[in-house]
Parts: C-alpha cells; sequence; structure tokens
C-alpha cells in the first residue's frame, strides 16, 4: 500500500485493512476532518455517530479558541448539550491527573450521550478517560497541533508521580480546523513539529525491540508514519510564520502517527527512547510540584539527545564477554537506592514494575545480549539508512525557532543523565537504553552523554 498517496480519511474505512504482520488493522474513527473550516461539519459529525446530546469539555483557552464556537453551532442546530469547563487553579494549566479525570467523572450529565472535547493534550486524554468510564462515544475538536494523541487509543494520566500510558477508547469523531490550528500559540505549533521529528527515533526504536525481543512490528503502521514524517520535514520552514500549509502537514501527520498507534497496537511507532527522556523529566517534575516544558518540546529534545548516542553507538562493536562482564557487576541494590533517589515519591510502583518483568534478571538480560550482538550489522544499517545526523536535525530545529539543548528548556545535565539512566525502568517497554544496558554500554553511554553535555554547558556560559 503506498502511504503518500492517501490521507487520514482514507485510512479509516470501516473494513480497515488487512496486513502482512498477520493483523487487520480497523481504527474506530468515523468523522475525520483536516480542512480550513472543519469546526462547521459538528452537528454533521454528531450525526454520524448517532449521537444527540454531547457533554462539552473545555479548558479556558479551549473554550476561547473553539468551545464558545461549538456551543453557538449546536445552539443553532437546536441539539442540546451540556458544558463541563475544567478550570487552572493557583495559575498553574490542567494536568492529566487523578484528581482531574475524578473531576470530570463526578460532572458527568448521564442525560448526555457522548463527550465533546475541545482542546488539545491534556483535554484529549481526560475525555477518553471519561468516554471509556461512561461508555459513551468520544469527539475531538482540536485547538493546537501540538501532541500526536488525538487519534491514538491510548491516554497519558499521571497516577501516584508516574506517567502512565492507559489503553482508552480513541474518539470517533475528530475535527482539525486548520485556520484554528494556525492561531495556536507559536509555541504550541514547534511542539507538534517536535512530536512529529522525535518519530526519526521512535521508529528505529521500535525496530530493534522487533530484533530483540520480538515485539509485533507491522510495516504498514511504520511507513504510515514514516511517509507523515517526511511530508511534514518538507514543510518545515513554514513553523516560524504558522503557514496554514505547514500546520496542515503537522496536523495531518500527528494524526497519522495516533492511527499509526492504533494500527500497532502499541505506542512504539511514535514512542521510542526520545519520548522515555521526557516521561521521566515529566515525573522527575511531578516529583516537586513543578510543571513540565510542553511535551512536544521535551520529546524533540530527546530525539537530539538518541541521535547523539547513536552516533556513539556507531562507533562500538559489543562482544558477549562486555556484556557478561557488565552483568556481573549489576547490583540490585545500588539500583534500587537510585531509583528511590531520582523518583522519591514513584519508586515504590517503579519496583513493582521490575518484580512483575524482571528485566534486571541476567539470564534474560545476556539472552536479550546475545540477539543484539548477532544482529549487530542489522541494526547498524538502521543507524546508517533510516536517520538524519544529529547536526542537520539541530540545524532545522533552530532554523525554526526551536530549543536544541536540554538547559535551554530548565533541565540541568543531572536531569538528563538520570533520565537517561533510568528510562529503561519506568515502565514495560525495550527501549534503546535498553539495548545498551543489556550489552553492557550503560556507563560508557553515560559518560559519553555527559561529556556531550558538558561542551554544550561551556559553549552557552
Amino acid at each position: 500500500m503506498v502511504f503518500d498517496l492517501m490521507n487520514p480519511e482514507e485510512l479509516i474505512r470501516p473494513e480497515g485493512f488487512s496486513c502482512s504482520c498477520g493483523r487487520q488493522h480497523r481504527a474506530e474513527i468515523r468523522f475525520l476532518r483536516i480542512a480550513p473550516g472543519a469546526l462547521s461539519e459538528v452537528t454533521k459529525a454528531l450525526s454520524v455517530l448517532g449521537c444527540s446530546r454531547p457533554m462539552v469539555v473545555c479548558g479556558p483557552h479551549g473554550y476561547e479558541a473553539a468551545g464558545k464556537t461549538v456551543c453557538s453551532l449546536l445552539e443553532a442546530g437546536g441539539i442540546a448539550y451540556s458544558l463541563h469547563r475544567l478550570d487552572e487553579e493557583n495559575g498553574e494549566r490542567i494536568k492529566p491527573s487523578e484528581h482531574a479525570a475524578g473531576s470530570l467523572l463526578l460532572g458527568y450529565d448521564q442525560k448526555c450521550d457522548m463527550i465533546l472535547g475541545v482542546g488539545s493534550g491534556v483535554i484529549n486524554d481526560l475525555c477518553k478517560v471519561l468516554c471509556t468510564a461512561a461508555k459513551v462515544p468520544c469527539m475531538i475538536v482540536a485547538t493546537a497541533p501540538s501532541m500526536d494523541g488525538y487519534a491514538s487509543d491510548s491516554a497519558s494520566v499521571e497516577i501516584g508521580s508516574i506517567k502512565y500510558s492507559l489503553k482508552e477508547k480513541m474518539p470517533e469523531a475528530i475535527l482539525c480546523d486548520t485556520q484554528i490550528l494556525a492561531k495556536a500559540p507559536q509555541k504550541m505549533i514547534r511542539a507538534g513539529m517536535g512530536d512529529i521529528l522525535a518519530k526519526y527515533t521512535s521508529l528505529i526504536d521500535w525496530k530493534i525491540s522487533h530484533i530483540v525481543t520480538g515485539e509485533c512490528y507491522c510495516d504498514l503502521a511504520a511507513d504510515l508514519v514514516r511517509d507523515s514524517l517526511r511530508r511534514t520535514v518538507a514543510v518545515a520552514d513554514g513553523v516560524r510564520e504558522s503557514r496554514e500549509e505547514t500546520v496542515l502537514a503537522i496536523t495531518e501527520g500527528l494524526v497519522l502517527s495516533g492511527i499509526g498507534i492504533t494500527f500497532a497496537g502499541c505506542s512504539h511507532p511514535a514512542s521510542g527512547l526520545e519520548h522515555y527522556f521526557s516521561h521521566c523529566w515529566e515525573m522527575m517534575q511531578l516529583e516537586k510540584g513543578k510543571d513540565s516544558e510542553l511535551h512536544g518540546i521535551q520529546v524533540s529534545i530527546g530525539m537530539l539527545l538518541t541521535l547523539k548516542i547513536i552516533e556513539y553507538l556507531k562507533t562500538i562493536c559489543p562482544v558477549m564477554e562486555h556484556a557478561e562482564a557488565a552483568a556481573g557487576r549489576f547490583d540490585e541494590a545500588v539500583w534500587e537506592k537510585n531509583i528511590r533517589r531520582v523518583f522519591p515519591k514513584a519508586a515504590d510502583g517503579i519496583l513493582e514494575i521490575e518484580k512483575q518483568t524482571r528485566k534486571n534478571d541476567r539470564a534474560g538480560r545476556l539472552e536479550r545480549a546475545a540477539i543484539a550482538i548477532a544482529h549487530w550489522d542489522e541494526i547498524l544499517s538502521l543507524f546508517q539508512t533510516e536517520l538524519p545526523s544529529y547536526e542537520e536535525t539541530k540545524a532545522l530545529m533552530r532554523r525554526i525557532g526551536m530549543p536544541v539543548t536540554p538547559r535551554e528548556i530548565g533541565l540541568t545535565n543531572r536531569e538528563v543523565i538520570d533520565a537517561f539512566v533510568c528510562s529503561r525502568d519506568i515502565r514495560d517497554k525495550y527501549l534503546l537504553s535498553s539495548l545498551i544496558w543489556d550489552i553492557g554500554y550503560m556507563e560508557e553511554t553515560t559518560a559519553m552523554l555527559k561529556d556531550v553535555l558538558y561542551a554544550e554547558t561551556k559553549s552557552e556560559s
């Protein structure tokens, strides 16, 4: 199937797609519009879903950007609705927390037969949780092209200082009005671009997991994400001016990535080590009661760090003796002490993940190392053929006004190193950092990363 000849609306056909990976791929989206003026079709989307009374959910910014218009269109169409506004507390932005989800659940209007979320990342995640719990359809009206979760069947939620990716119902209708999206704050457009750029390394991460662990891999889903990345990068220079063609490409890329996640049945097509840098940083800020930088900005910084790590991996030739020596040095007590230092509140949850997955088990580690070493030429080939250079990507990000170093978004060198070392621990997912740990190069890679960070700090001072 040739994806560069397709648009997102063609991918939601009810019969789905038979795939060489052995699965029948089908997105649950029944109505999708990405176009200027798409918001005007809100009542048509309701009709397609067979719903007559929506519960409109939004935050203060989403209400101003599109929520008022949504309510006006519903009233003009004679459609009854209820409105639930989530408000910021003490000037802090709304978070996808247990508290916010509980507030929505308690405020759910039982007379409503669907959820109509107006917003971007957090509203999208919370509405997925609500519609899953209430067992009703969900529609999302996007207000910013800032993240790739609109069309996915997962939601990022903060529970007990840990950032979880929960399996939830995906929206059955998505409206992305590019005239509205182009008016989003520049920072949010850059965040969307950052989430797209992160796919460079997430696709590599996924393929490596497939090679080493046998995780299911789907060429169709990978091609879908890869093609959306290529098309978006081609018009990236329009980010600074919020050009509508660039906003359209970013939005389509984000929606296609979400559909790719759904087709694959996991988040790996769009989330690898670069995302886990971000997850760790978010958890660190949760521990301190502070807000994080926008997700897309953080993952783009994580992507640059991952590209630098890959440059280092190209220079090594792993052998089993090295892996065995590293496994012999591993000390469970030292590992646990570090987890408790980095994530004091979340540590017990992380330790429970290890009890269930046994990622630290010596036999499993060496078995994975042997597979990785046997396929090292294949892994190197992925690095050589699938990725742009670190300098090339950094220059692109600089050109369109994005930050390119952790310090530019308020992160310390210590937080970067801690995120890298702990990235493989916070969830049950095989990452590039898992591979590095398995083959025994965690210490060497960490030392290299420290040198890179030190050099950047020195050049900025």
